[in-house]
Order: C-alpha cells, then structure tokens, then sequence
C-alpha cells in the first residue's frame, strides 16, 4: 500500500490527466504546493514502486494499479467534500478538513 504521502501524489496525477489528458511536474509541484525536485523525487519512487511508469523528460503514465489506487483516492475526497457539505461545514474549509482526514 502507499504511504498517505504517495497517495497525495498518485490523487493529483490521476487528477491532472482526468483534466487535461497530462500530468508534468510542474503542475504536480503547483498543486501540492511542493518543489519540482521533491516531485520527481516521489515520481521516481511511484515509478519503482510499479504505480506509474516514468520516462525522464518524455513524461508519466499510471499503470492500471496506479490507476485505481488515483481513482479511488478522488473518489473518497468528493464523497468526504459531500459528506461535510451535508453536515454544514462552511464551504472554506471544506477542502482543507478533507485534506486532514
């Protein structure tokens, strides 16, 4: 299993390309709001670890494990963001709470 760390990288990917059919670096770093050296760092690790296959300077793709580790990471966070909307948190901080969870 990947550690909660992985799994906030692997989210964001499979977010990005959910989005825009890509996942750079750069855009990993911007919404983890973490250095690009930290990024593929941890893209390296994923790599090893068989949740994406990584190709320096040509890109990533996740496997089909990494796939619906990503996809089942999204999918807890909407129905976590659902859940707090119906028990009336302010919208605010809907998204930081979910991130605590």
């Amino acid at each position: 299993m990947p550690t909660p760390s992985m799994e906030d990288y692997l989210e964001r990917i499979y977010q990005l390309i959910d989005e825009k059919g890509y996942a750079r670096v750069s855009d990993i770093a911007e919404g983890l709001e973490v250095h690009p050296s930290s990024v593929t760092k941890m893209i390296q690790k994923l790599d090893k670890d068989e949740y994406l296959v990584y190709e320096k300077y040509r890109g990533l793709i996740l496997t089909s494990k990494g796939k619906k580790i990503g996809k089942r990471l999204v999918d807890r966070h909407q129905l976590l963001e659902e859940f707090l909307r119906l028990i009336g948190v302010e919208e605010s901080r809907i998204y930081q709470d979910v991130e605590g969870i």
